[in-house]
């Protein structure tokens, strides 16, 4: 199995402590998500410009929105899904993913997780409609992030009114299921 531009890559929450316990029973196995952009160049500045090939990934975090090396995912429990997608539509989900990561709006959303997430686990743990209603802004939690690409791109994968949990994109008919293990340079 070899990555590809425009997989999504699911991290798999597998410890035991308590609070991964907790969140597992709240939101599934899958506790964070990304998307594999592929190998691209970077420039270093200076006098002596080297060009290397550097997986990168897309992902909101912390720091908000943004592209890095894929390196800092090596040794994460994954899990793979790949498109079915023509080639053309991922190409544009790509581009949004770097357009949106160089907006400088584009924070992490700790609020959502107070205002939508969490009524969302208890309501749906209840069978019951959530009491708010989720719209999208310009700051996004992982799957926000994905999410918007896809809208940005033309191609709603999911509703766009519900805030998404990673594990819902296992569930889109847009993507299928591709491979699982530890995430190395070797898959790359």
């Amino acid at each position: 199995m070899e990555l590809r531009p425009g997989d999504l890559v699911l991290c798999i929450n597998n410890r035991n402590d308590l609070y991964s316990r907790l969140k597992r029973w709240a939101i599934g196995p899958y506790e964070h998500i990304f998307l594999y952009l592929g190998k691209v160049i970077i420039l270093n500045g200076g006098h002596n410009i080297e060009l290397a090939p550097t997986p990168m990934l897309f992902e909101s975090d912390g720091r908000g929105v943004v592209l890095q090396s894929l390196s800092i995912r090596y040794g994460q429990e994954v899990m793979v899904l790949r498109s079915n997608m023509a080639p053309s539509n991922t190409e544009k989900i790509l581009r949004e993913a770097i357009k949106l990561a160089s907006e400088k709006q584009a924070y992490y959303d700790y609020l959502v997780v107070a205002w939508h997430i969490i009524p969302r686990i208890i309501f749906e743990k209840l069978g019951l409609d959530p009491p708010l209603k989720y719209q999208r802004n310009e700051q996004h939690i992982c799957s926000e992030a994905i999410l918007e690409v896809h809208l940005r791109a033309g191609i709603p994968v999911l509703p766009d009114d519900v805030v998404p949990l990673p594990g819902d994109f296992y569930w889109t008919t847009f993507y299928a299921y591709c491979w699982q293990g530890k995430l190395t340079d070797e898959i790359v």
